[in-house]
């Protein structure tokens, strides 16, 4: 053991004015009484009242004694060599993806990867410094190069797990900015890449974490649509050594409508589709939880039992699935135009697309109706003002959002750029008599061009999604190409999308969500699973708050009308359902195995000596107020009593 503050030791020198404050007599006040026959023993020790007298023996002075020496030591550090897993400049990276809120060790995996963590952090010698990376979604520096072992423990008490999968390129593109030279400790179950990490600078440790790999998960919960009704399609994964038995619940807005016990085999899957749904727009929810009489077929609720969920298996973030089925509106979409016969049939055949149309009137102006409308398409006008909804320009005019200049008509190298919106989008036949010129503003993208300039371009801004076809359709041979009917369709449905967002696709945790709000709304509140509230601005419609599991509303208001939909956020993660722990982890070219503890680091006992001396002063406040007690005149008199 070693002191490492050994001037504190000085501090003991304040005993001997305990000692000698103990080995005064005491000094009592003089008073005229009328006799002195009763005060004999009094003057006997008033006249034998000398300054000093011989130290006895006393409980108190002991454990006042005991105090000062317990914090006296306790401010001198002393400390004990341990052996540790790295010292000096330590950089430690704590898994926190979903697999660690396994409960295969006591009380999770993650807390036991905080004990690890801690233990670290008590064994640091003084010069040694920790900087602690929590490896999730999005990786974060909770602490930097900190020397203050309350600091650390502070930022590791902070840390959480998560509820997705890790991002372990960021994370040692973090890591390996914070420092080389340093010893990188990878706190995990081993849930890292196998292949295609970068090797860090310095030496790499590894604690792992984690004792067994039994866990069953829903692996997929998907809904497609059919001739009459949806199916419903669901998979159930064993990641266990051993053949399982469970119970397959399925609930329409917590409705049970079947439940089936299916056998899986050890590392393998079991699935199941369902027909004859409803039409209703709704939630579906898959649970799976093990078949016994607690487990009823008939019950009409959900099991809310979370003990009863757990005892399945090690994780039970992934025994819950959700799929949200949107039904199908028509979407209003007005054409604003002096007569075009290839748009008209167009918005006629596709499916889901009301169309309406207003004529200009005889001197060129247009009265747009008040009635709202989920797509506007201007054929060769604009009015003066255009409408806060999305829009579409075919053989545009001046307007706002873009400049529009004269006309050219030579087209070399007209070429289809890679976008969504062109998919499956043939250019190759296409021929155009001429095209307005026109620049392709900063807020979008090209997706048909030539050597003079854009032909097709589509971006969003101030919230409003805005598409141009540079030409007119009548000086072109595109309607007659089978290239008409895929590029408008893949237009209108990117300006007038079904629903505000794809409900039928199920989003990973931490995933952002691009989100298309209804031209009347006036503002988009975001429920999540937990009832937190997050409201957006009608220019913010990319979601990003995604990291609970489960079902989120996304409410659209307007006035004194609320309109909802949903999204629903799975665990689909085979890397983090199989949650094996794992003896090795490739780094680089390099095999890590776990570490022992071989570095020499060193435990500070300062912490047990205050509470030493806390204890102490507990019990010399009893013993002080224990012997004053029967000095007091109430318990003198009560005595007294007694005696006669």
């Amino acid at each position: 053991m070693q002191l490492l503050t050994p001037l504190a030791l000085t501090l003991a020198a304040l005993a001997v004015p305990i000692i000698l404050l103990y080995m005064l007599k005491l000094r009592r006040k003089q008073e005229t009484v009328s006799s002195t026959f009763l005060w004999r023993q009094l003057l006997r020790e008033q006249q034998a009242n000398a300054p000093w007298q011989k130290l006895k023996r006393n409980l108190l002075l002991l454990l006042q004694l005991l105090i000062l020496a317990a914090l006296v030591f306790a401010l001198a550090r002393p400390a004990l060599q341990v052996p540790v897993v790295a010292s000096g400049s330590v950089i430690v990276l704590l898994d926190a993806s979903a697999s660690m809120n396994a409960v295969d060790v006591n009380p999770t995996r993650f807390d036991s990867a905080r004990d690890s963590v801690l233990d670290l952090i008590n064994g640091l010698s003084p010069a040694s410094s920790l900087t602690l990376i929590l490896v999730a979604e999005k990786p974060q520096t909770l602490i930097a190069a900190e020397t203050d072992k309350s600091l650390l423990r502070q930022a590791l008490d902070n840390a959480q797990a998560s509820q997705g999968s890790a991002d372990w390129e960021s994370a040692f593109a973090l890591a390996a900015g914070a420092g080389s030279n340093s010893t990188f400790v990878i706190v995990s179950d081993g849930g890292l890449p196998e292949s295609g990490l970068p090797a860090l600078p310095g030496e790499v440790r590894f604690i792992p974490v984690g004792a067994s790999q039994n866990n069953l998960a829903i692996s997929a919960l998907a809904l497609r649509p059919a001739q009459k009704s949806p199916q419903l399609f669901a998979e159930v994964t064993n990641y266990d050594s051993a053949d399982r038995n469970v119970l397959l619940s399925i609930y329409f807005n917590d409705q049970l409508i079947d439940a089936r016990q299916l056998s899986v085999q050890a590392n393998s899957s079991r699935s199941l589709t369902l027909d004859a749904l409803s039409n209703e727009s709704g939630i579906y929810k898959a649970t799976i939880t093990t078949p016994n009489s607690n487990n009823s077929l008939n019950s009409l609720n959900p099991p809310n039992s979370q003990s009863s969920i757990n005892s399945l298996d090690s994780l039970p973030l992934d025994n819950t699935a959700f799929a949200v089925f949107q039904s199908s509106s028509s979407r209003r979409v007005l054409l604003v135009s002096n007569g075009n016969l290839f748009l008209e049939q167009l918005l006629a055949s596709l499916p889901g697309i009301q169309p309406f149309r207003a004529l200009p009137a005889a001197d060129g102006t247009i009265q747009m109706p008040n009635d709202p409308f989920d797509l506007y398409i201007f054929d060769g006008v604009a009015p003066p003002e255009l409408p806060k909804a999305n829009l579409l320009f075919v053989n545009p005019s001046s307007n706002p959002l873009f400049e529009v200049g004269g006309t050219y008509n030579e087209f070399q190298n007209m070429q289809v750029d890679q976008h969504a919106l062109t998919n499956f989008v043939d250019w190759s036949n296409v021929h155009i008599l001429q095209a307005k010129t026109v620049q392709t503003p900063a807020w979008a993208e090209t997706l048909i061009e030539s050597d003079s300039g854009p032909l097709v371009f589509a971006g969003e801004t101030k919230g409003q999604r805005i598409a141009a076809l540079a030409f007119d359709l009548k000086e072109s041979d595109l309607p007659l190409q089978i290239a008409y009917p895929i590029l408008f369709s893949n237009l209108i449905n990117y300006l007038a999308p079904p629903s505000a967002f794809d409900a039928t696709r199920s989003l990973e945790p931490g995933e952002s969500l691009s989100i298309l709000p209804p031209s009347n709304a006036e503002r988009i509140v975001v429920a999540s699973p937990s009832d937190q509230a997050y409201t957006l601005a009608l220019d913010q419609t990319v979601f990003t708050q995604t990291d609970e599991l489960g079902y989120y509303a996304v409410n659209f208001i307007s006035g004194d009308s609320n309109h909802v939909e949903y999204f629903a956020v799975n665990l689909f993660d085979e890397a983090e359902s199989n949650i094996s722990p794992r003896e090795t982890i490739q780094i680089g070219r390099s095999t890590v195995t776990p570490t022992a503890s071989q570095q020499i680091g060193q435990r500070e006992l300062w912490s047990w000596l205050a509470a030493l001396a806390l204890l102490v002063l507990m019990i010399e406040w009893q013993v002080f107020h224990r012997r004053q007690i029967p000095s007091l005149p109430i318990f003198r008199n009560n005595l007294d009593a007694e005696k006669r």
